[in-house]
């Protein structure tokens, strides 16, 4: 009975997803096409962002951040924000391993 028990237990741990929550404040770069029309700003370079993480048995170790990833896109083309951003969120388990992988799309702001 014990076995079993502790084989249970293994499997749950081996195929349980990972649920947590993260909160993140928009980013203060980011412009809708009313704004960008009213400040008289232009859709500049198309840009694509991909990071990975790492998690180990579901928890986090290091995550990728989509505020940072804008930050960091912002200030490589000196532009004045983003538009028309995407986030898309994917992960790969491996056992005990997870990756996640993060990818960002949008247009820089000029």
């Amino acid at each position: 009975m014990k076995r079993l028990f502790v084989i249970a237990m293994l499997l749950a741990v081996l195929t349980a997803g990972c649920a947590y929550y993260q909160k993140e404040a928009l980013p203060h770069g980011l412009y809708n096409a009313s704004q960008m029309e009213a400040k008289n700003l232009a859709k500049g370079d198309y840009f694509v962002k991909t990071r990975y993480g790492f998690r180990l048995i579901t928890i986090p170790i290091s995550m990728p951040e989509p505020n940072e990833m804008i930050d960091t896109t912002i200030s490589e083309h000196q532009a004045k924000g983003v538009t028309n951003v995407e986030v898309e969120f994917s992960e790969f388990n491996i056992l005990l391993f997870q990756i996640p992988k993060m990818r960002i799309t949008g247009y820089v702001v000029k």
